[in-house]
């Protein structure tokens, strides 16, 4: 069996553990090939595509091909038929019955074509409604993308938060692990009283509980990446180091300017109200004509397929409705309305997302605040420990002042931990509620 030196194995285990983390980027790059909810924005906006393709076709010259047959002892028929077959005998004709005439069968081969000139500006306005329902589906698939990466990046930072916090925990368990075997020695020795030793017990058991619950936090944060992600929820995840949150810089109010012109859903809604505009002149009353042009070319035999006979017209046609029972009038009235209701709905929308940026806004800058404050309370808590666990060595303090200093200490650390995840999780929000692209800034951080 061929044996490896020592340090070339250190060095193979340590890229294979590199080689396991899951980066910011790779999670984002994940989430957008294999979440449904990508998949079906990607649908929806391909079909919209489609069927502008299918709106514009309408343009074209529509051509049929038919066979028929017929079989007929209608005098009428027979003779016009006989005609159009090119087998029309005068002499034959004189000498039979015209009124009883035999049967006759007869296969048509017809090869018809319509092409519309102008249709009162209906064609065009569906066409207009097409584009601009097809260009708003491709502002909802970025506007998706964008919340898809927006929630994975959420996931993924809760899940470091989670497993921060769990760790956080593991630590202060041990510590007061430590702290009851300290008090056990020191009540054998009749330096304590046995009820110190049964609170300081009592502590680790809410330490012991504190853990669990933190445990089960980040499993079900690392099950909510992977869905994000599109895998097995059960997947575990070893998370590479979070890079610090981007600065964000401007005014509120450039922020809401910026989002009110760039949220792609805003776009959207805007696209759809103009194909709501469209509806009105799609259907308004039929005062305008319809003219098109109409073609067949047929074959006319005794035998499938046959040619013996052939003609063929060319004819346009003009149309218009004098009268509608008024009901393009009320169609026309009732796609009015409705684009004054969706018109009042835009503007809701709008400045629901003027209060959206500021409320993120405000949020980190509270955010902020707060991790700077808890950072010195943090130091603060950290030293009231040391000193606490000295005295406590020296039989200065009690065990509940040892245990109300560490306490204080895991407040602070979960205070800290908290505002600093805060930040990430703010400036990512309000970043997306403003509609900047957040793919620019999982780049930005590589």
């Amino acid at each position: 069996m061929r044996t490896y030196p020592l340090i070339l194995i250190l060095v193979i285990a340590a890229t294979t553990v590199g080689a396991q983390e899951l980066t910011l980027d790779a999670a984002v790059d994940a989430a957008l090939v294999n979440n449904p909810e990508v998949m079906a924005a990607r649908e929806r906006a391909a079909a919209a595509a489609k069927r502008l393709d299918g709106g514009k076709s309408h343009r074209l010259p529509k051509i049929g091909l038919s066979e028929s047959f017929v079989y007929t002892n209608n005098p009428a028929e027979v003779f016009a038929l006989t005609l159009n077959q090119g087998r029309f005998d005068m002499e034959e004709f004189f000498l039979s019955d015209p009124n009883n005439p035999d049967p006759l069968s007869t296969f048509i081969t017809t090869l018809d074509f319509e092409l519309p000139i102008y249709t009162g500006g209906k064609l065009s306005a569906r066409v207009g409604q097409a584009e601009a329902m097809a260009t708003a589906e491709d502002y909802l698939f970025a506007h998706t993308r964008e919340k898809v990466i927006f929630e994975t990046m959420t996931a993924y930072v809760n899940l470091a938060k989670a497993r921060e916090h769990r760790e956080l925990l593991e630590k202060a368990r041990s510590t007061t692990a430590e702290n009851v075997r300290l008090a056990e020695k020191y009540a054998a020795e009749g330096l304590i009283l046995d009820a110190d030793v049964l609170q300081a017990r009592v502590y680790l058991s809410e330490m012991d509980e504190f853990l669990t619950q933190a445990t089960n936090g980040a499993r079900l944060a690392e099950a909510a990446l992977n869905f994000q992600m599109g895998a097995d929820q059960t997947q575990p995840r070893a998370l590479a180091p979070l890079s610090p949150a981007m600065p964000v810089v401007g005014d509120v109010d450039d922020w809401v300017a910026a989002a009110v012109e760039d949220r792609r859903d805003l776009a959207a809604a805007r696209r759809k109200l103009d194909a709501g505009r469209l509806e009105e002149k799609a259907a308004r009353p039929g005062y305008f004509p319809e003219i098109a042009v109409l073609g067949n070319y047929s074959l006319y035999d005794d035998k499938l397929f046959g040619s013996n006979g052939h003609n063929g017209s060319v004819m346009a046609v003009a149309r218009i409705n004098l009268l509608g029972g008024g009901t393009n009038t009320a169609a026309r009235a009732a796609a009015r309305h409705e684009s004054a209701s969706f018109e009042a709905d835009i503007r809701r929308f709008e400045e629901g997302v003027r209060l959206e940026v500021r409320q993120a806004w405000l949020d980190l800058h509270t955010a902020g605040i707060r991790h700077t404050t808890a950072k010195s309370t943090l130091k603060a808590a950290e030293e009231a420990v040391r000193v606490r666990e000295s005295r406590f060595r020296q039989g200065l303090d009690k065990m509940i002042d040892l245990l109300n200093a560490e306490t204080g200490l895991r407040e602070a650390e979960m205070r800290e931990l908290i505002a600093r995840y805060d930040v990430a999780l703010d400036t990512n929000r309000l970043r997306y509620v403003s509609g900047s692209s957040l793919i620019d800034t999982t780049e930005d951080s590589k």
